[in-house]
């Protein structure tokens, strides 16, 4: 039966959107009215649980991974192994892109955000474990899985990646015809 009103209530929502309207609008960058608020992004930044992230490889093409991320301090941080292809990429060339999906988080609002950030790679060992503990409290609610987690990433050749934004592109579900 639960699969029966997820499904009603998915076509409900559905049945809601004119693409006549979707089609209007286009690029986000040309409709400020579309975007995310500053409220907005911030709510999607902590609610948020993987980052889509980019890198160049040595040929020149850009390849998209799943990343956990924290945010400290009011900066974005993950962490990957130094002498790996994402950590040489980041010392060769630091502009990559985020992207960040509402989909299955608990948010009044539906839609995503990329960001245009710099990756700069961070080997110090406090800092690497401040992001590696951080990392462990917010995915694992119990401590002791938090501190297997946390061990997990504290390894020799673990850095950090600080993410310093350059632009957020935000938009938000459109094309919903009121009622």
């Amino acid at each position: 039966m639960a699969n029966q009103d997820k499904s009603y209530i998915e076509e409900q929502a559905l049945s809601k959107i004119d693409p006549s309207i979707v089609d209007k609008y286009g690029d986000p960058n040309k409709h400020p009215e579309n975007q995310f608020s500053e409220e907005e992004i911030e709510k999607t930044l902590q609610a948020g649980r993987e980052i889509f992230l980019t890198h160049l490889t040595k040929e020149g093409f850009p390849m998209v991974t799943v990343h956990v991320y924290v945010m400290m301090d009011g900066e974005m941080w993950s962490t990957t192994i130094k002498g790996r292809v994402k950590s040489r990429a980041y010392l060769k060339d630091p502009r990559c892109g985020i992207c960040i999906s509402t989909s299955g988080l608990n948010l009044p609002f539906a839609g995503g955000m990329t960001i245009k950030a710099r990756a700069e790679i961070v080997e110090d060992r406090d800092i690497v474990e401040r992001v590696s503990i951080e990392h462990g409290k917010r995915y694992y609610s119990s401590p002791r899985a938090q501190e297997l987690f946390t061990r997990s990433l504290l390894t020799p050749n673990r850095v950090a990646i600080r993410f310093h934004f350059d632009k957020v592109v935000s938009w938000k579900n459109i094309g919903i015809v009121e009622d």
